[in-house]
């Protein structure tokens, strides 16, 4: 009795401080309840699988519903891309305005009794469709009204300003394993930085293993025979069309002279634990065109890079030995950064040598953007997916405009990546971005290319 008391506590507050929505919801579930609750026990079990911020069924409910569920479904798990980042900006308040805006949403969009939407946490929704015919459907409404609809999946304060919060999907269908595979299909979509990921069966899988064994066959030998050099692409003053600088990439030389690029190697290195030998044998390699030019590089290093003391050394002892006035860090992320610390404190030592800082990838919505915001940095690089979206996506452009203006209040550089066109340049120039980079202006070439050796 003492529990049943306590889920019915809990409903009188809810109701008694929420909005109209939230205590129509309420009225929604107690109907619900009255018809398909046989006793007070199964009433508390049904309660307890309830969101009490927007009063949808959540993670238990759904895990419920898997394991009941005998025909083959389809899960989809939505996460809130920048809740971290919005939470501390605006606080828990607005957060849960913004959940609850986003439920009502998603569920105005689930027409079918066969659709369950579900608030998992703070950062992911989950929409389970328990019919196969509707599989198709609601790949559609995911693609055309969640991804699309811009205006409908905006925030709106009271106070009018739009806030905006989009969404990565991961995908699973079948019968067995749903909630894990959509899970892992959710993270590779993050990690791939891109809007949706389906879940590949196992057949697939066992092709892209021997995939990645053979791109790890070809990086290993050429970690071991010393052929992965830097190639160099220019940074551009965008005022004055001048070089200001040049970012050093890893490209791997094969005995037939094929040039391979990062995305087919990287995750090797990383996966291979030789991620720090290659970090070591690519900088060795730019530390030495540096020492013989006069011009200004970028070098790409990684938390994980970072949080080496062993690489911490090696780096000290290079810039010890060449300088760093005219070296720029420029941080990537391969994965969530856990101490920012560790971050600042690396600014604070490359900074004693006069090198310069960079964040790669802004704005991708993985970053932790205050934290980041907080350090002592000297650019940010916006990430190359959403300048390449900057015509056909009216969200994506407010995000841009949002973050050059803020940048610039910040005394912070700012630098799009992925300029391909001559249309893309004029954009982010009359936007107000301080410099330029990609194929429009220039391609990664080798050393000799641009005679910097």
């Amino acid at each position: 009795m003492l529990e049943f008391d306590k889920c019915i506590d809990k409903l009188k507050n809810i109701y008694i401080n929420g909005s109209d929505t939230k205590k129509n919801k309420i009225i929604k579930v107690l109907n619900k309840l009255s018809v398909d609750v046989a006793d007070e026990d199964d009433l508390v079990l049904s309660l307890n699988g309830i969101d009490i911020i927007t009063m949808l069924p959540n993670r238990e409910a759904l895990l419920s519903d898997l394991q009941v569920q005998k025909d083959e479904s389809m899960l989809m798990f939505l996460h809130n891309n920048q809740m971290a980042a919005l939470q501390e900006l605006y606080g828990m308040e607005i957060v849960k305005k913004i959940i609850i805006d986003k439920a009502q949403k998603l569920e105005n969009i689930v027409s079918n009794e066969e659709v369950s939407v579900y608030h998992i946490n703070i950062q992911k929704f989950a929409i389970l469709v328990k019919k196969k015919s509707l599989f198709d459907k609601y790949l559609s409404v995911l693609e055309y009204s969640i991804f699309n609809n811009i205006d409908d999946f905006m925030y709106k304060s009271d106070d009018g300003e739009r806030i905006i919060s989009d969404f990565t999907v991961g995908i699973a269908y079948g019968k067995d394993e749903l909630f894990n595979h959509a899970n892992i299909a959710l993270q590779e979509a993050i990690v791939a930085k891109k809007k949706y990921n389906i879940f590949k069966s196992d057949e697939y899988s066992k092709e892209v293993s021997k995939a990645a064994l053979q791109r790890l066959d070809v990086y290993k030998n050429a970690l071991h025979s010393g052929s992965i050099v830097p190639y160099f692409q220019p940074i551009f003053d965008i005022e004055n069309n001048s070089i200001l600088k040049y970012e050093a990439l890893a490209r791997i030389i094969t005995q037939d002279g094929e040039v391979v690029t990062p995305d087919k190697f990287l995750t090797s290195a990383i996966e291979d634990k030789t991620f720090e030998f290659f970090t070591r044998q690519m900088m060795q390699k730019v530390f030495n065109i540096y020492d013989k030019t006069h011009v200004e590089i970028s070098i790409n290093i990684t938390y994980e890079n970072i949080n080496s003391a062993d690489m911490l050394g090696y780096i000290k002892n290079r810039l010890d030995k060449y300088g760093g006035d005219r070296i720029t860090f420029e941080i990537v992320e391969t994965q969530e950064i856990q101490d920012y610390n560790v971050l600042k404190d690396f600014i604070v030592m490359v900074k004693m040598y006069g090198a310069k800082v960079s964040i790669d990838d802004f704005g991708s919505g993985y970053s932790n953007f205050t934290n980041i915001i907080r350090l002592n940095i000297d650019f940010i690089k916006i990430d190359g997916t959403l300048i390449q979206e900057l015509f056909e996506d009216a969200k994506v452009r407010h995000m841009v405009e949002g973050l050059i203006k803020y940048s610039k209040n910040i005394n912070v550089k700012t630098i799009a990546e992925f300029v391909s066109s001559k249309e893309l340049s004029d954009e982010v120039k009359r936007m107000g971005v301080d410099y330029v980079q990609g194929y429009h202006h220039g391609k990664p070439k080798s050393a000799k290319f641009y005679g910097l050796e």
